[in-house]
């Protein structure tokens, strides 16, 4: 992924409809799912509620208009529970006043996230430095995985503003404790293996209704200064998805 990733570091990312079509494929999100998205607006929850793949876009060109938007996120795994859709009119922006998404509100697990973030105060964007070591450690992982396995699986990754993330394709799984359990161990195995003085990968990113940045929409954290700027934020894989049991990685 090296060179790749490096062509993401250089700030070359595709439009956000590219972006948006390539996460939904990769996580197997039918055209008619619905899906909550999250914004985070100077620190305060909104949630909107996406119908299908042309709602899902329109609403995170929305939330990126909203005034004092930080990041606007998307669930990992799926479907939802499609009752969540009465808690809020769909295909709007809200803030949160009537809860969001848990756990139990997830149909299955379909990937596991792992995210590489830039060890640093809260409330600041990364420097280009903290980036990139960020997407070395994400880079390390990646081919652990691909010793570990020794067959063809699929890896997406992207830049997640202020550090990299990476999924995994697993075969979904009904989401129950003990699944999160699993996961949360892997993770923590990672962090002790691979994390450094300056990157972390984070164990708390286990549970079903775990949210990932959109990819190509913005992350703006703190003031956008040269050193520290706002980013835009990124996903892509290989066209061929091969999905493999959780067992085989944890």
């Amino acid at each position: 992924m090296g060179a790749e990733h490096l062509r993401l570091v250089a700030g070359q990312r595709g439009e956000l409809e590219i972006e948006t079509a390539g996460i939904r494929r990769f996580l197997g999100i039918g055209v008619d799912e619905p899906i909550e998205l999250t914004a985070f607006v100077e620190g305060r929850i909104h949630i909107a509620h996406a119908r299908n793949a042309d709602e899902h876009l329109r609403l995170l060109r929305d939330g990126d208009r909203l005034r004092g938007c930080n990041g606007l996120y998307q669930l990992v795994n799926g479907p939802m529970d499609p009752a969540l859709l009465a808690r809020y009119e769909p295909g709007k922006w809200h803030k949160a006043f009537n809860g969001r998404a848990t756990d139990r509100d997830i149909g299955t697990v379909r990937a596991i996230f792992l995210d590489c973030d830039a060890i640093r105060p809260k409330g600041i964007s990364s420097t280009e430095e903290q980036l990139r070591e960020a997407w070395f450690v994400a880079d390390t992982v990646e081919s652990w995985f691909a010793e570990l396995l020794g067959h063809p699986f699929s890896i997406g990754h992207g830049c997640s503003g202020n550090g990299y993330f990476a999924l995994i394709a697993i075969e979904p799984v009904a989401w129950t404790k003990e699944t999160t359990q699993r996961i949360s161990k892997l993770l923590t195995l990672l962090n002790k293996k691979f994390g450094t003085a300056t990157v972390k990968i984070d164990a708390s990113v286990a549970n079903a209704a775990r949210l990932m940045p959109a990819p190509g929409t913005w992350k703006r954290k703190g003031t956008n200064t040269a050193e520290r700027p706002h980013r835009m934020t990124s996903f892509s894989f290989r066209s061929k998805i091969i999905r493999v049991p959780l067992e085989a990685l944890c």
